[in-house]
């Protein structure tokens, strides 16, 4: 009876319909900006680079540091030896504890302006930290946005192919009833049949594509999803502050109609990296420069013969240094010219690689208006030619026809439509794509 309940249980759970998931665009765009590795990584790097701006402000002060040190020295020869010294090292002929202690002080007088380097080397990365964080979240809604568009278009294919190949097999049967009857040429049933796996060809393709940006998806959110239950839902029609006149015609701000690459992030990035290298190699120039230092030092000492307690009890100031000194390099194998001569071409590189970015980042940027303006060409019709098509299908699905050349050329007529709606749905989604992503550079602007 057991065997049987959980046999029946089994049973019942395989046929249960599967549970739908629903995937939105807010949604998504919520949780990748949460759970994005990307960005947790940039915020700590923000933080770092403030605890950075401490650590280069702590060389202003002065170093402060205590030794101590306890030893027993006992003598093996009992007294007899006659050695009393082997080089720097003291030999006594007797027992003892010592003990020693020390505070000293050590004191960058002055560098040549070294440590306000450092110390605005970083504060340019902190400050360039928090504009990589900027940047980094602007790229991730526009790289959410071309994800979402991908999948949602693969999804809406894969509905529409396989309600073109159960189309395309009813078809199938249909031209072989005509063949029978002599209405249909053997062609023409091969060539359905044709049709028929093509269109599972692709649908085959399609449906794995779909997986693997569900899987990407799946990178962002921490969720699995299954191609056979998700629920995707169209790009929400608020998804863009973005203005369209009566016509639809896109009305771009004129912040981005006169978008300036070198007043953007990028290049404020680019400008703080520049500073940095620039100081690197200031730095670099100082290097061999004269340092000038001071240290004052205070040395206890105790001992004692029998007890070490006693030599801890003796101890007292019994000396103390103070020293001033000047350091320079005269020769380092010229290691520090070669290295002013890297530094140097560390700041030009920057420089070229700023305007390399500048160019990418303008042709980026005409990019996305070109595709919005064209996506608007191409649907300014779009709703309603769409809303007409699906109203078609839906009346040739409720058409019942008696007679079967009526029934195929009904089916041939909904296959056409069906092909109508996938170029339709595609720059539906193109174009909301679009929309948002210029939304999102308005924004930076």
């Amino acid at each position: 009876m057991k065997k049987l309940a959980l046999i029946s249980l089994l049973y019942i759970l395989a046929i249960l319909p599967l549970k739908a998931e629903e995937l939105s665009f807010n949604n998504f765009l919520s949780t990748t900006l949460t759970n994005s590795y990307k960005l947790k990584i940039s915020q700590l790097d923000t933080q770092i680079s403030k605890k950075g701006i401490n650590e280069a402000r702590s060389e202003y002060f002065p170093t402060i540091n205590a030794f101590a040190t306890t030893e027993r020295y006992n003598d093996l020869t009992n007294g007899t030896s006659q050695i009393t010294a082997v080089g720097n090292e003291i030999l006594l002929n007797r027992d003892y504890y010592q003990d020693m202690a020390a505070l000293g002080l050590s004191y960058n007088v002055f560098d040549f302006g070294i440590r306000r380097k450092k110390l605005d080397i970083a504060k340019a990365d902190n400050k360039q930290r928090e504009l990589l964080l900027e940047r980094d979240t602007k790229d991730l809604k526009l790289d959410t946005a071309d994800l979402y568009g991908e999948t949602l278009n693969f999804y809406k294919q894969s509905k529409i192919k396989q309600e073109t190949l159960s189309l395309q097999k009813e078809l199938t049967e249909i031209n072989k009833q005509l063949r029978t009857a002599g209405k249909k040429s053997e062609i023409d049933v091969v060539n359905s049949e044709i049709a028929v796996s093509e269109t599972q060809t692709e649908l085959d393709e399609i449906d794995t594509n779909l997986a693997k940006k569900l899987t990407e998806i799946s990178f962002y959110t921490n969720k699995d999803y299954d191609k056979k239950t998700i629920v995707m839902n169209d790009f929400p029609k608020d998804i863009s502050t973005i203005k369209t006149d009566a016509d639809g015609v896109v009305q771009l701000s004129a912040s981005i109609t006169s978008y300036i690459p070198e007043e953007s992030v990028d290049a404020k990035i680019y400008d703080l990296e520049i500073q940095k290298k620039q100081k690197e190699y200031e730095i670099q120039k100082k290097y061999n420069y004269p340092k000038l230092r001071f240290d004052t030092r205070y040395n206890f000492y105790g001992s004692d013969v029998n007890s070490f307690w006693n030599g801890v009890d003796d101890i007292s100031q019994r000396s103390f240094s103070l020293r001033l000194s000047l350091s320079f390099v005269l020769f380092d194998g010229l290691k520090n010219i070669n290295t002013i001569s890297k530094k140097k071409m560390e700041v030009e590189k920057a420089k070229i690689e700023k305007q390399q970015q500048l160019a990418e980042l303008k042709k980026k940027y005409d990019q996305i208006q070109l595709d919005v303006q064209n996506a608007r060409i191409q649907s300014q019709n779009n709703e309603k030619t769409l809303t007409l098509v699906n109203k078609n299908l839906d009346m040739l699905k409720r058409l019942h026809t008696n007679g079967i050349v009526e029934k195929a050329s009904c089916i041939e007529k909904q296959l056409e439509l069906l092909e109508k709606k996938q170029k339709l749905e595609q720059n539906k989604i193109k174009y909301a794509v679009s929309l948002y992503k210029l939304h999102v550079i308005e924004e930076e602007l």
